[in-house]
């Protein structure tokens, strides 16, 4: 997939964020009709001609990452699976091939749950104190084996020690051909970060996943928040929180591999690049956690991005966020990783409520910032020129000044979306420049009973086999095909591991449509993804009670061995 980046920019530019009318600008240009689809790694989907990129991890080992590059010498070449080395003449671009290398390990980190800032803390030395009397944090983790093979050995334990919490299959009992069996666990009390691993399957790399899920009554971490446990990467950008008054804001940085990790960190707000003291050289040893508070970096930002870098070992990053609106909780929330920076990105799972409630709430004192809102951040030196679709479940929603919008370099954007009915979105954005983005919105419109929050990533393309473990709560599925007519297969596995038949959806273009997992039958603890057709995206939406809201990525699939790109100099 690959978009037509030649419109011109307006002869007057105005920051969507102010209170005046926004000015149209020229339409977003076409997008090619060419999809030729080329699995990233482990069997991503994403297309080879589009203009998004995907996060690379690095080499793996039994339950541990290595470091993140895999270097291989042969007569004067080098081999590397997260730097490309330039060949050719400057007269046009050379393809870089991919070389595939054996399937190793899965490895997926689970954040430490949301905990509370104890005073005025900054750093690297976050003190904490406790969350509240009604704090559950638990993991639920899927491990689904190949047809006919037996379930390889998988395992649930702490980071910081490597203690085992659960071990999932690694039986010898073979299954009869063509079918598949799984483990599941559901529920797994944790206190603090945790890793799943699990073996290869022979050739390929094992289907599996877990999500950790947080849920609290009362404390000023009321709210409900879960994230996807995810893969150690050493480039990854973060889109969506605040550090200004009432916000508390918490950088999780987790080394599971046996390497440590040196990791420098960008940040980018509404006035431009932030160089906090701090951010460069952090330390994160093999097995621990360290939190950065994020105000001591950059303080007083409605809207920050974060960029982390890190050198050595691969890491894990979630924004552990919590608001207070005057003495009311405004919700908790893990924000996990955006795509990397492009000229396209597609949000899912953003769900609006209604919105002359939402403000009537913004009109109370420290509720301002209820409304909801898409932030785009551009990293590069060049203003953006930053068109939007929006996809309803009944087609393109209009959106308050035609959709199109200035975005200065350096900053990350706010663009309004209170304009939207009640309802599921997609939001599809395209860009002159390189940008990354992530969709901020709340739950709840009384003031006395509280909002929570929840923050969307932009998401990759979906392919083959993504395992959408489902968190503890009320969880809805959101696919969208914004190019084309598309098909999506789900087969729910149920929570006593049998994998039910598969139901195909047809997705009408530009249009989302929401799946119940209950609907898939049975007693679904997990549901199994595959797209075809024109490029697909989702996420999870999870809700509980009167206010609770978070939205989960759906993970990368995990189909085939892996590959990396190898580049060729001297």
């Amino acid at each position: 997939m690959s978009r037509d980046k030649s419109g011109g920019k307006p002869g007057k530019q105005q920051h969507p964020s102010t209170g005046d009318e926004a000015e149209v600008l020229p339409e977003a240009p076409e997008r090619s009709a060419s999809t030729s689809p080329a699995s990233g790694p482990a069997g991503s989907g994403s297309s080879g001609a589009t203009a998004r990129r995907s996060s690379s991890g690095g080499a793996r080992t039994a339950g541990r990452w290595t470091t993140g590059v895999l270097l291989l010498t042969a007569a004067g070449a080098l081999v590397a699976g997260t730097s490309l080395v330039g060949t050719g003449s400057a007269g046009g671009a050379v393809d870089v091939p991919y070389a595939e290398v054996p399937a190793g390990p899965l490895t997926g980190v689970c954040p430490q749950p949301p905990r509370l800032l104890a005073g005025n803390t900054a750093g690297t030395d976050a003190e904490f104190s406790a969350e509240s009397t009604s704090a559950k944090s638990v993991v639920s983790a899927v491990l689904l084996a190949d047809a006919g093979n037996p379930l390889p050995a998988a395992e649930l334990s702490k980071v910081s020690d490597g203690s085992v919490l659960k071990s999932i299959g690694g039986g010898t009992d073979s299954p009869l051909a063509g079918e598949r069996t799984a483990g599941v666990v559901r529920g797994t009390p944790v206190s603090a970060a945790a890793l799943l691993s699990a073996e290869p399957s022979g050739a390929q790399q094992v289907t599996a996943g877990a999500t950790m899920t947080y849920t609290a009554a009362d404390g000023d971490l009321a709210g409900l928040t879960a994230a996807t446990c995810q893969a150690p990467a050493n480039d990854l950008w973060l889109v969506g929180a605040r550090t200004n008054v009432g916000a508390a804001a918490v950088l999780q940085l987790t080394n599971p591999s046996l390497t440590p990790a040196d990791v420098d960190l960008e940040l980018y707000g509404t006035a431009g690049p932030v160089e906090g003291p701090g951010s460069r050289g952090i330390a994160v040893g093999p097995g621990e956690t360290k939190s950065v508070v994020l105000a001591g970096l950059a303080a007083n930002q409605d809207s920050l991005a974060v960029r982390v870098r890190s050198s050595g070992g691969p890491v894990s990053a979630v924004i552990s966020q919590n608001l207070l609106r005057g003495l009311t909780p405004g919700g908790v929330e893990l924000i996990q990783p955006t795509a990397a920076p492009g000229p396209a990105q597609v949000v899912s799972g953003v769900r609006i409520q209604n919105p002359e409630a939402t403000r009537k709430l913004a009109k109370e004192e420290g509720y301002a910032s209820v409304t909801p809102s898409l932030q785009i951040a551009v990293p590069g030196a060049s203003d953006a020129v930053v068109n939007v679709r929006v996809f309803g479940s009944n087609g393109e929603a209009a959106l308050e000044g035609g959709g199109s919008y200035n975005a200065a370099a350096g900053t990350v954007t706010r663009l309004p979306l209170d304009t939207l009915p009640e309802g599921t979105y997609t939001l599809d954005i395209s860009s002159d420049v390189a940008v990354a983005a992530s969709a901020v919105f709340s739950r709840g419109s009384d003031a006395e009973k509280g909002t929570d929050i929840a923050v969307a990533p932009a998401g990759e393309r979906l392919g083959s086999e993504h395992l959408a473990v489902l968190a503890s709560g009320d969880s809805t599925l959101s696919f969208t095909a914004p190019e084309g007519a598309s098909e999506v297969r789900l087969a729910a596995v149920t929570a006593d591991g049998v994998l039910l038949a598969e139901k195909t959806v047809q997705l009408k273009a530009a249009s989302t449509t929401t799946v119940n997992p209950g609907d898939l039958g049975g007693s679904a603890a997990a549901v199994l993804v595959s797209a075809t057709g024109a490029p697909v995206y989702g996420a999870q939406i999870v809700t509980g009670g009167d206010t609770g809201i978070s939205v989960v990525p759906l993970p990368r699939g995990t189909v085939g061995g892996s590959r990396v790109q190898v580049g060729v100099g001297y």
